[in-house]
């Protein structure tokens, strides 16, 4: 089902939706039968975030994909664009999140110091399958964002595992549930598998994600 406008709680529209896409190469001893098929089983539930999103998002969805080093930004992409840069974008070895993050943050707060932001603020989606390289570093970067925000719901992060791999999870858990010790004005983050949200849904836990 489609998520609208009309059928949501007025938190979730007239935002700025991002999705950070940042698959990898990931294998360890251990993994489960088909992990390394992670992406290609999720690939039509990814699809289907994308599509709700991008339902809410007035000017199209924001997107960032790894390349060879960094992540690119992609502007005003509906589900077709994104298929197509999902379908395009290299996995590598490892993954580093801070500097893309601080971008996102970066144009976030210099849209809001002139007006131009979303009136309701953004919402980040991250899909990962790998415990980041940078972890301290995005910690501080989303606890240094936090400090700028009037008020918990202007923005939040969600993260959406793929796969199944417990390094990563304990990553996401760590970071969902310690901010505010490391200083976070606001807990802006949440976490969630890609098979909890197809049980409980996008929109429970878009709401989460504003509400932790």
């Amino acid at each position: 089902m489609v998520l609208t406008s009309t059928s949501l709680p007025t938190q979730l529209s007239d935002r700025r939706y991002t999705l950070i896409y940042a698959p990898t190469q990931l294998k360890r001893l251990g993994m489960t039968p088909g992990f390394e098929q992670r992406w290609q089983q999720a690939h039509t539930q990814i699809l289907e975030i994308a599509e709700q999103c991008h339902a809410l998002a007035p000017k199209g969805l924001t997107v960032y994909c790894s390349s060879e080093e960094t992540f690119r930004s992609h502007q005003d992409v509906n589900v077709e664009n994104f298929q197509a840069l999902m379908d395009t974008a290299p996995a590598p070895a490892q993954l580093t999140l801070a500097p893309v993050l601080q971008t996102v943050f970066e144009q976030y707060f210099a849209e809001k110091a002139t007006g131009q932001q979303a009136s309701n603020g953004e919402i980040i989606l991250i899909l990962i399958d790998n415990e980041p390289t940078d972890r301290l570093a995005i910690a501080k970067q989303i606890v240094a964002a936090s400090q700028k925000l009037d008020h918990n719901h202007e923005i939040g992060i969600g993260w959406i595992q793929v796969g199944d791999d417990s390094i990563t999870k304990g990553f996401l858990v760590n970071l969902d549930n310690n901010l505010r010790e490391k200083g976070a004005k606001f807990d802006i983050v949440d976490h969630k598998s890609i098979q909890q949200i197809a049980t409980d849904n996008l929109a429970s836990f878009l709401m989460g994600v504003l509400r932790d």
